[in-house]
């Protein structure tokens, strides 16, 4: 997943290719200390390839926060409230991505910590302001993180998330009846 030009996609290339000119694993390799060059090669290659899921998910957080903003500024003032800070389609695109992240249990659980639950909670229920398509990344979201995930469902539970779901879904089930 990386965010970068084109090229930077193929970076991994380079260190492979790198690493093997070095050791293939078929004959006794020479251990040396890096030169400076390698080692700042390795550095860049590492830095410009590798993406901090941790940071990744906060910025993630930070924009759909501003995107809220902006929700919650036109449900209250109407066209008054200006330009979005992101479009749906950019926001529904970055919230697929936080979706990817926290497949993985711990990235979950680190959401979590980032105060990700109430977030998507919040958003889930705000039913006339945001979005159908987003409120449903959110719910998948919500998902995702919760699945097979005691922790994450311990919290759920004690931050009154599934109280508040069910309330949501049974008055949108009835609203939907009328």
């Amino acid at each position: 997943m990386s965010t970068g030009s084109g090229s930077d996609q193929w970076a991994w290339l380079g260190l492979l290719k790198w690493s093997l000119s070095y050791s293939d694993g078929t004959h006794e390799s020479d251990l040396s200390p890096m030169s400076k060059e390698d080692r700042e090669f390795l550095e860049k290659v590492m830095s410009e390839g590798i993406i901090d899921e941790n940071k990744r998910m906060k910025f993630i957080l930070e924009e759909s926060t501003k995107a809220m903003e902006f929700y919650r500024s036109k449900s209250l003032h109407g066209e008054e409230a200006g330009e979005p800070p992101i479009s749906d389609d950019d926001l529904e695109e970055l919230l697929q991505e936080l979706r990817d992240i926290v497949e993985q249990i711990d990235f979950a659980r680190a959401f979590c910590s980032l105060q990700g639950l109430p977030f998507l909670i919040g958003c889930i229920g705000e039913r006339k302001g945001v979005p159908e398509q987003i409120r449903m990344m959110c719910t998948g979201i919500l998902s995702t993180i919760c699945q097979n995930n005691p922790p994450v469902q311990k919290q759920l539970l004690e931050t009154g998330g599934i109280k508040s779901l069910s309330g949501r879904y049974m008055r949108y089930r009835n609203y939907a009846y009328y």
